[in-house]
């Protein structure tokens, strides 16, 4: 397995070459505050890393956009409306599946944002998370004509191919094991999979971005542990969604 030494090396190679990777935080399903989000918040804070916090509109309490105005490196993401599944028994979940009629998805996806809109969030993007992080084509390829400008997967689901207007920047390192009792990869796993892409983009593509995504809400403490020794050994890399666009 990798260790933080590995990864140290890598970076020296990217710095040798004259290169920096380019690395974004994404977290998903905030409604409310709770401990576990100020947790972040602070983690956020320390670091001065950018978090992107992926909000489920239905049901946001009050006392969110306050919350996150006040920290500065906080960025607000829309995460569908209800995140409840519209897909037939047997298909993967989606809100924005490929078998619900486009009308209703934009209805759904337009009230969402006006109640995101409302609550007054001083840096809300216009960017869609899909719940469970899946979108049918048709709705992928109409998104720029519903308002939005970039969308956010995860690595490998849906459709890859460009739509013009629309910045897809996905999410590549998940620290949740989900169908293992939601317990953490591990920091062996994580490292290895951090470097892969490293390498990667080294030899193809050095500003493609790297996306973390957390799940506040599912998160042990090893996951913290682990967020707060990858920040520390990455300082200067991680980059609000607007600056990785070009």
């Amino acid at each position: 397995m990798a260790d933080w030494g590995a990864l140290a090396a890598e970076l020296a190679l990217w710095r040798d070459a004259g290169l920096a990777p380019r690395l974004w935080w994404r977290d998903d399903d905030a409604q409310t505050v709770t401990p576990a989000l100020e947790r972040l918040l602070s983690l956020a804070q320390t670091h001065h890393v950018p978090a992107h916090i992926s909000v489920i509109p239905e049901g946001l309490a009050a006392d969110l956009a306050p919350r996150l105005n006040a920290c500065p490196q906080a960025l607000v993401l829309q995460h569908g409306l209800r995140h409840v599944n519209h897909e037939p028994k047997g298909a993967p979940a989606s809100e924005v599946g490929a078998t619900r009629p486009l009308d209703a998805q934009r209805a759904d996806l337009a009230e969402g944002w006006a109640i995101l809109s409302a609550a007054g969030f001083d840096r809300l993007l216009p960017a869609l998370v899909p719940p469970w992080n899946r979108i049918g084509d048709a709705t992928r390829a109409r998104l720029p004509d519903w308002g939005y400008r970039y969308l956010s997967n995860y690595e490998g689901r849906g459709e890859a191919s460009p739509v013009p207007g629309l910045g897809q920047i996905d999410a590549h390192l998940d620290p949740i094991r989900w169908k293992c009792d939601r317990v953490f990869r591990g920091e062996g796993k994580m490292l290895a999979m951090l470097l892969d892409h490293l390498r990667t983009r080294r030899a193809g593509d050095p500003r493609a971005p790297i996306g973390y995504v957390t799940h506040h809400l599912q998160t042990e403490d090893a996951v913290w542990d682990f967020s707060d020794r990858l920040f520390a050994a990455t300082p200067g890399l991680w980059h609000a969604l607007p600056d990785l666009e070009d």
